[in-house]
């Protein structure tokens, strides 16, 4: 019976996570559209500062245009800074400060950060996991309506729970990384004086909207695990 309840509570968990995921999501799109067509004073696009950053930084990065709305990505693979369409061009505050933070990415990834590591280690982990997980789920609920052994069909889904327990770290491990490809963003800028206190008083507010996404995917992560693991017990129960 304990079960059932804290299966109950796992449901409400994951409908106010899910309420949180979309609040982020609203958040992010309105700052973002709220600065991406404030100026900054100096003349520079995303595109330059990109490259300003990774000529004072050291860094081997190519500069490369994406398609796509808040698609920016570094990418380690190929050491690329991806912009997405709109921030190419543009000098506004949200488009600095979004390619200012992937310039962090690339920052971290050059100096071989511990967390940065962790995370890209954790991805592909999530990533190779992600592939098996269906079949192993299928193949235990198969095994399990075949009675070909309980256990067995059991040990299966029981991998395949801990497989998607390896969202939940990808999301744990994100967060730190986010947080400071953030702070080395709003340094950067200030330190090469790309941008006055005002505007990145204005840029840190934008980073911080990107920041909730990261925690409200993480809190969805952990419902979810939760909620398969209880469902687990439960059905054991039975």
């Amino acid at each position: 019976m304990i079960f059932m309840y804290l299966y109950i509570g796992a449901g409400v968990l994951l409908f106010v996570a899910i309420i949180v995921a979309m609040i982020a999501e609203i958040k992010v799109k309105s700052t973002y559209n709220k600065y991406k067509d404030v100026a900054v004073q100096k003349d520079i696009t995303g595109q330059m500062l990109a490259e300003m950053i990774a000529q004072k930084e050291g860094l081997n990065v190519s500069v490369k245009q994406c398609k796509g709305t808040l698609t920016d990505h570094y990418n380690p693979t190929d050491k690329s800074i991806n912009i997405s369409a709109p921030n190419f061009n543009q000098n506004s505050i949200a488009a600095l400060g979004v390619v200012a933070h992937e310039m962090g990415h690339a920052m971290q990834d050059k100096q071989g950060w511990g967390l940065y590591k962790v995370r890209q280690f954790v991805v592909k982990m999530s990533n190779f996991a992600s592939k098996i997980l269906l079949p192993l789920l299928i193949i235990g609920i198969i095994t399990n309506l075949m009675y070909v052994g309980g256990i067995i069909g059991l040990a299966f889904i029981w991998i395949a729970v801990a497989f998607y327990g390896l969202s939940v770290l990808t999301n744990l491990a994100t967060l730190p990384v986010e947080f400071n490809a953030s702070k080395r963003a709003l340094t950067t800028l200030q330190g090469m004086e790309i941008m006055d206190e005002v505007e990145l008083d204005h840029a840190k507010k934008v980073l911080s909207a990107a920041a909730l996404t990261y925690l409200a995917s993480l809190l969805v992560s952990i419902a979810y695990f939760l909620r398969f693991v209880l469902i687990l017990f439960v059905a054991r129960d039975d």
